[in-house]
């Protein structure tokens, strides 16, 4: 039972929630009405209506049953308006950007969790500008002379890992390999072993900043006096761990990596990464202090960052494991054009279509990240005769551009073909993986990087390896079920499959070609 004090707090909590709900819907009169959405309730709203998990796919049903591309909703006062398709998303995120490229508080994420240095989550001004500079400068498709080598070799030695280790789950591997291109290029150092702590700690952010991040948590943005009423309820784990829990994730990724690229520097041992360019290009008049600050910011979101990259590459095993058909048509294709003689390389990207189609079918198949981080609208905005009202979020819906049944038939299905045409890929269909990386100011600056390191890991596992189901003690074979972890991130949930050379001459190939320090 509720002790007098505490009986006393949630009355005056929902005392003062009644208030600000009345002031909301009172503050301005409505000339133009609201777009669509379920019915509202008084008072609550959609409270009782509103996904928890999986919320795309409650946006994405509620968008056909109100034949409408942009939905709203509210949630105890606070304003939701949720972008259904690519059209919507690129008018209001990319043509206005000047109005729709802040943030929320994400009073979870900043102020529980202590990320407020993280550069998706931070306010537009100028604090995020600072760090978006500094990512386009070092992080763009013009560097691909440093980028590409150091992505060829943890490539190859993924090759290696797997052949002499095939027993080994195949996520250790390739997020190692992951984990490793990206500590290679933020900081120049290596990873010697599988379970780096520095790599576990960036996927163990990563995993929680995906399961805090959601759009069911981030409403409390605007209500955080209910977090110790709604806590007990809600699975984030921001509830669960105490401030010394994530204060020490932010030191090992912001401090320890850094540290060690300043030594190397003043010995004269460092290796070219993001983090000594940047400090060699800091003049003498700046604040070097505050440049420190940004450097570190940068260089720790660019390793956290593996989580998506994981994620595409996870749902490319489970989807080689379950439609063998698009792995014949991609193993034909290497044979016919490359040959079984040599390993894949980026000057072959242009003569691979089926490989980019198959990619891109990963991509829109099970989008690595369904819904975009909510976003919040600077002033009253008119769409389509509808008013959008000032604050509230702006939710844009990746999984429903993906699953367009217009654009994409039978969107479940996993068919690279329907991104073929002719032979070639099919220009006149848009490459979701542009969809995965966001719009407008917010799109990821990575995109370049990542989209080359998943195209030559998937081209080179492809040209060596079979993908197939584990068969049981009888030899029948075990299908994975295909299930997913809800979250901002996207990944199957845990499933197993055989990764076995498709030739005789694998072994030799993998060898001849991978460093032994991969």
């Amino acid at each position: 039972m509720f002790s007098l004090l505490s009986s006393e707090f949630i009355l005056l909590s929902a005392s003062t929630l009644f208030v600000y709900v009345l002031y909301q819907s009172r503050a301005k009169p409505q000339k133009l009405p609201l777009p669509p959405g379920p019915s509202k309730l008084p008072f609550v709203g959609n409270a009782f209506s509103f996904p928890s998990t999986f919320e795309w796919e409650a946006f994405t049903q509620w968008g056909k049953d109100y034949n409408s591309d942009i939905l709203h909703l509210s949630v105890f006062g606070i304003s939701i308006v949720v972008l259904n398709s690519f059209e919507a998303t690129r008018d209001l995120l990319e043509k206005r950007s000047t109005l729709y490229s802040s943030r929320p508080r994400f009073h979870l994420i900043t102020e529980v969790m202590g990320f407020e240095w993280l550069i998706p989550f931070m306010p537009y001004g100028n604090a995020w500008k600072e760090r978006r500079r500094i990512l386009q400068r070092h992080f763009h498709s013009q560097n691909d002379a440093l980028v590409r080598p150091v992505e060829l070799k943890y490539t190859r030695g993924l090759l290696l890992k797997l052949l002499e280790d095939p027993s080994t789950n195949f996520r250790t591997h390739v997020r190692h390999a992951i984990g490793s291109t990206l500590m290679s290029l933020t900081y120049g150092t290596k990873t010697h072993s599988m379970s780096d702590p520095i790599v576990e700690v960036a996927e163990e952010t990563g995993h929680h900043l995906s399961q805090n991040a959601t759009p069911a948590t981030v409403l409390i943005d605007k209500l955080p006096f209910l977090i110790p009423i709604l806590s007990p309820f809600l699975s984030a784990s921001a509830f669960k761990k105490p401030r010394a829990f994530w204060d020490k994730l932010t030191l090992t990724l912001r401090e320890t990596p850094f540290a060690v690229v300043q030594r190397e520097m003043a010995d004269g041992t460092a290796e070219p990464s993001f983090v000594s360019k940047a400090l060699e290009d800091i003049s003498g008049t700046q604040d070097t202090a505050k440049q420190h600050q940004i450097i570190k910011d940068v260089a720790a979101l660019v390793f956290i960052g593996s989580g998506t990259t994981n994620a595409v590459m996870q749902t490319f095993f489970l989807a080689m494991t379950l439609f063998p058909e698009a792995q014949a048509k991609a193993h034909e294709e290497f044979d016919r054009i490359i040959g079984r003689g040599r390993l894949p390389d980026f000057d072959d990207m242009p003569h691979l279509p089926y490989i980019a189609a198959l990619i891109r079918e990963v991509h829109r198949w099970k989008t690595p990240g369904p819904f975009g981080i909510p976003r919040i609208l600077e002033q009253d905005d008119e769409y389509k005769g509808y008013l959008l009202p000032a604050g509230s979020f702006i939710m844009s819906n990746a999984w429903a551009i993906q699953y367009n049944e217009e654009q994409y038939p039978n969107p479940s299905t996993f068919l690279p073909d329907r991104f073929m045409k002719d032979g070639k890929l099919d220009a006149s269909l848009p490459d979701p993986s542009v969809v995965s990386f966001g719009f407008g100011r917010r799109t990821c600056p990575g995109m370049p990087v990542a989209n080359s390191s998943v195209w030559l890991m998937i081209a080179s596992l492809l040209s060596v390896f079979e993908i197939i189901p584990p068969v049981d003690e009888k030899g029948v074979q075990i299908l994975p079920k295909g299930n997913y972890v809800s979250g901002m991130t996207f990944h199957p949930a845990p499933f197993d499959c055989v990764v076995r050379p498709r030739h005789k001459e694998v072994e030799v190939l993998i060898r001849g070609t991978a460093d032994i320090h991969a």
